[in-house]
């Protein structure tokens, strides 16, 4: 099987990761407000999850989503990349949030524009959003190539140095997850009627 993700470069990582610690108490600030329902929110979770196709936040997002009482096929056609039957205030956001996974973090200034017309002072909270579940995805994604590199199966796409970088700097946090990912995607499968 290949590995078929994208990974990130140590530049972009480290980019990114500044950029959601100075927005990060707006984060705080948007989630305490409720600006952006918590179904809608794991929404554009899965959307970009759906794209980078990190397994870690597709598993852990459908355990919230379920939570949040979406229903088992809304999320199956979320996590097949299917969002044609989405409610219209959510379509744009949900576009938006897979534009932005496509073009690396990079929208085009028509889609963005768009996006916050349509949102207004919404949007700041939709795109706080889009850029941590961006910046977790690919993420776990360099984490899991470091990982399959340790098992003799080393990434094409990606450097081992920008792999050993990142995952040195996020070992503490998926240290602490590790352990629960087997045990979210045990009860999401189940949940969702998936086989063993």
């Amino acid at each position: 099987m290949f590995f078929l993700k994208r990974t990130y470069r140590l530049k972009e990582f480290l980019h990114d990761a500044f950029n959601l610690i100075s927005s990060s108490l707006n984060l705080v600030r948007h989630t305490q407000r409720r600006r952006v329902e918590p179904a809608f929110r794991e929404k554009i979770m899965l959307a970009v999850s759906s794209v980078l196709n990190c397994r870690f936040c597709s598993w852990l997002h459908t355990e919230l989503i379920l939570k949040e009482g979406v229903e088992k096929t809304e999320i199956k056609r979320l996590l097949e990349g299917k969002f044609e039957d989405l409610p219209e205030q959510e379509t744009l956001a949900i576009a938006f949030a897979i534009h932005y996974a496509e073009t690396h973090g990079r929208p085009k200034r028509e889609m963005l524009t768009r996006f916050f017309d349509y949102y207004g002072v919404q949007a700041e909270s939709i795109l706080i959003y889009i850029k941590a579940i961006y910046w977790g995805n690919l993420t776990g994604n360099t984490v899991e190539a470091f990982l399959d590199r340790l098992r003799g199966k080393p990434v094409k796409e990606s450097r081992f140095l920008d792999e050993l970088a990142i995952f040195s700097l996020t070992a503490p946090y998926f240290l602490i997850i590790l352990p629960f990912i087997g045990h979210i995607v045990k009860i999401t499968r189940k949940r969702l009627g998936l086989q063993e």
